[in-house]
């Protein structure tokens, strides 16, 4: 069974790839040899169509100087074109190739079909054979000379690979990454065609960006836990890092061409300050003078603007925990130990010279008991532009006890932001329990789609009203693209799914969740 999903890759601004994933559930071919195979693999072509191919070895090195052949020269022929070989379709049928080198021959079994239409939906143009683990492939960003698609692997010994290949599914260079780690990921795309590798170590990670020629253009090393990025279309790549403790985040903008960086800034930190007051496990004790340390910020996803701006949320929380007048080492009954705070979740939006404006968006300023629970904003990560040179923000309210084990069920909020600051509205969402999917896409006509447990939302961008919710069976689904037609992708655990209205589901593929699909890359007939 195939598994297609759509991709994505979004330097600042999401867009829908024209790739798609499947895994290698697929039948075989005739080749199953190791050491050097014929590439694209599964190749399904129609009459009169040109099909070029190229060896390669399992270090997805190509070879040269091969004998080609086909077995039915009356269904296709074989040409060399620009030092490859070219498959023309003549008639319908079954053809197998050979490709015969240093006394060892490789054959590949190809479909021809009467015609692009005699096709059926989904059918496999080409796929490409693994080198081993299979970390992601993603769609490149247009360019007239660079690859179509990417694909990062790794091999048994540890060594990473990028390769480059073309909407025929050749492959026109493997680029090796310099450093051996497991925890290694394909960021995205940039703007001129190349890609963004990130590679993660304990206390920091190192940015590889590759061009689209297969070649390294630059590569820094940065502090802490890459969060987010974005790019702007003046080639400034924006990195959001943080501290593993969480209390230093920083915001820092690269030169996309040269790997300079252009600016640092740190988000102000959140503190605990306690005041004759000691924390033991869930006990409270009097303490002796007053300490301060630093909190974790919680911090959206990172954007970029049409306009060059950057936009991210974060929270800046100042606590203080005071006890009255107590003999140092007793325990304190946490009633009597007042709570007072200070709690903001702030919208930054950050222009290319560093310079920046901040947004107070949620606050709550109070003093109660500690023993009480409490209402803390703070953004979950979605943020998306509004399509109106504003904000769409994701805000959680949640209801907590600092020192007794007590969780209310948080509210889920999305917030909308005018481009000067503006709090316009706050839309409350289906309280949703599991893991949080707290996805929102634009589509057309002022329509915004969020989703929520087992809940996808669609309401109206500009006045913030719901217009209607379509439930799915199951929960843990996200909203990933919206459609033409007025309604939406959603992946569920189970299947993608095109929703159109609040009664309209159509279920498009089954199988595994989106960020399973990991498997060989595929260009297929949509």
């Amino acid at each position: 069974m195939e598994i297609p999903t759509l991709v994505f890759c979004h330097p600042g601004i999401a867009a829908l790839a024209l790739s798609f994933l499947a895994l290698s559930s697929l039948p075989l071919t005739a080749q199953e040899d190791t050491g050097w195979r014929i590439s694209p693999e599964r190749i399904n072509m129609a009459v009169g169509a040109d099909r070029p191919l190229q060896l390669l070895d399992d270090s997805a090195q190509e070879l040269s100087g091969a004998v080609w052949s086909v077995d039915k020269p009356d269904l296709a022929e074989i040409r060399q074109q620009d030092g490859r070989a070219v498959l023309r379709a003549k008639a319908d049928g079954i053809v197998r190739v050979t490709a015969k080198l240093g006394g060892d021959a490789r054959v590949s079994d190809i479909a021809i079909w009467p015609g692009e239409a005699a096709m059926p939906l989904g059918t496999t143009r080409w796929g490409t054979h693994s080198l081993g683990r299979d970390i992601r492939d993603l769609a490149a960003v247009p360019t007239e000379d660079g690859p179509n698609h990417f694909s990062l692997e790794q091999t048994a010994d540890g060594s990473t690979y990028l390769r480059g290949i073309t909407d025929e599914g050749i492959q026109v260079w493997a680029w090796l990454m310099p450093e051996k780690t497991q925890d290694v990921e394909l960021v995205c795309g940039d703007w001129l065609g190349g890609a963004l590798i990130s590679a993660n170590h304990a206390g920091s990670f190192t940015l590889y960006t590759v061009g689209k020629d297969g070649k390294l253009r630059w590569q820094r090393t940065l502090d802490g836990l890459r969060k987010g990025h974005a790019y702007n279309l003046e080639h400034l790549a924006h990195i959001l890092s943080q501290s593993r403790d969480g209390a230093v985040t920083k915001l820092t903008a690269i030169n996309e061409v040269s790997g300079e960086q252009m600016f640092e800034l740190t988000l102000p930190a959140s503190h605990q300050t306690q005041s004759r007051v000691q924390r033991q496990g869930a006990k409270i004790l009097c303490g002796s003078g007053v300490s301060s340390t630093p909190t974790r910020t919680l911090a959206s996803r990172l954007f970029v603007n049409i306009d060059g701006l950057a936009y991210l949320a974060f929270t800046q929380n100042e606590w203080t925990l005071k006890a009255a007048e107590c003999t140092p080492g007793a325990v304190i009954d946490a009633r009597s130990v007042s709570f007072v705070r200070d709690e903001r979740v702030v919208l930054w939006q950050v222009h290319p010279d560093g310079t920046f404006r901040s947004t107070i968006v949620a606050q709550y300023q109070g003093s109660r008991p500690v023993s009480e629970s409490v209402s803390a904003p703070s953004p979950t990560g979605g943020i998306i532009p509004d399509g109106l040179g504003g904000v769409l923000l994701s805000v959680r309210w949640s209801h907590d006890s600092l020192v007794a084990d007590v969780h209310g069920q948080p509210d889920e909020m999305i917030y909308r932001i005018a481009e000067n600051g503006e709090v316009l509205y706050k839309m409350l969402l289906p309280r949703s329990l599991g893991p949080l999917h707290d996805e929102m896409v634009l589509g057309q006509d002022g329509l915004g789609f969020a989703t929520r447990g087992s809940s996808l939302i669609a309401f109206d961008v500009v006045g913030g009203k719901e217009l209607w919710r379509w439930n799915s069976d199951t929960t843990g689904i996200e909203v990933f693209g919206a459609l033409a037609n007025g309604g939406c992708m959603v992946q569920t655990p189970a299947a993608l799914v095109e929703v159109d209205s609040a009664t309209k589901a159509i279920e498009i593929f089954k199988g595994r969740a989106m960020a399973d699909w990991h498997g060989q890359l595929y260009r297929k007939d949509n």
